[in-house]
């Protein structure tokens, strides 16, 4: 496996293969890589999540009612 992480700096860009890749299928993914030097805090991704957090405290299960087919 070859990683290669670059910034481009034009249009048009180019890398190396190693030798070992020479008359092989190749796939080649291009997309962007994300760092963990980003102005997003961490109380800010938490934020994001909120809302779809749910309290268990006061639930009980009734297994009568969910196997009831009635």
């Amino acid at each position: 496996m070859l990683r290669q992480v670059m910034i481009p700096s034009k249009e048009r860009s180019s890398f190396s293969f190693p030798a070992e890749y020479y008359g092989k299928e190749v796939e080649i993914l291009v997309f962007p890589t994300y760092n963990n030097k980003s102005n997003q805090s961490i109380d800010d991704i938490s934020n994001i999540f909120d809302k779809y957090l749910f309290s268990f405290v006061n639930y009980k299960f009734d297994r009568d009612k969910a196997n009831s087919y009635e």
